[in-house]
């Protein structure tokens, strides 16, 4: 079926229309992972992938504008340097992905595996101050639950407590940290990956459709050199 270069065009600069709003997206979640981060609270790691995540929106953004104005003006070129952006950009999202995705499997922080060594370390007498921390911040007990702590004949820390009020037995958290980590970890990285998926098809549409483009264009200035 024939398409007309015109029609190559309007489809090109759409994908790019929706690349640029794609990569705002991608900076404002950026932007939004970075301001929720607690530096008391949490790896530096997650920090490092937020601004990763803003740089790689504001090029998507970038590329974007660069792509619409070598359709528009039929640059050869530079729609050829814009489909080999898209394939760098796509290759990119798909690394992120696949690291989001080992978060996901790795289970918890080295921070959090280290409390959990010390609560079941029978010489670690006191409280972990590691695993207390996410007690307090996760509200959750203990690595499964605070059974947890009554296997280890001792009793849940004022940091497995609402207000660290263990006279009343409502106030203990029921849930383990193992899967309190995880939910935290999971609620960051599911809104990601959506977003990450759809820029990713966009990018190999465009990919594509460049290439189909710079044929067109090449093709039709064959034609009019031939009959000129």
């Amino acid at each position: 079926m024939y398409i007309s270069k015109r029609t190559y065009k309007i489809i090109v600069i759409i994908l790019n229309v929706i690349c640029a709003i794609l990569g705002s997206v991608l900076t404002w979640f950026g932007s939004w992972l970075y301001k929720s981060i607690d530096d008391e609270k949490f790896d530096h790691g997650e920090k490092l992938a937020s601004i990763v995540i803003m740089t790689l929106g504001g090029v998507l953004i970038f590329t974007a504008i660069y792509g619409t104005l070598a359709t528009v003006f039929e640059l050869s070129n530079m729609l050829i340097s814009f489909a080999v952006l898209l394939i760098a950009l796509l290759v990119m999202q798909i690394v992120l992905v696949s690291i989001s995705y080992t978060a996901l499997n790795n289970g918890v922080s080295k921070r959090l595996e280290k409390g959990f060594d010390e609560l079941w370390d029978p010489l670690h007498l006191k409280p972990s101050e590691n695993l207390s921390f996410y007690e307090e911040w996760l509200q959750c007990c203990g690595k499964n639950s605070p059974e947890d702590y009554y296997l280890l004949d001792k009793y849940p820390p004022t940091s497995c407590c609402k207000d660290h009020n263990c006279i009343k037995i409502h106030n203990l958290y029921k849930d383990g940290c193992a899967d309190k980590y995880r939910d935290y970890v999971k609620s960051k990285v599911e809104n990601f990956n959506i977003l990450s998926w759809v820029i990713i098809a966009t990018e190999f549409i465009g990919s594509i459709f460049s290439c189909l483009l710079i044929d067109s264009i090449r093709n039709y200035r064959d034609l009019r050199r031939f009959y000129s």
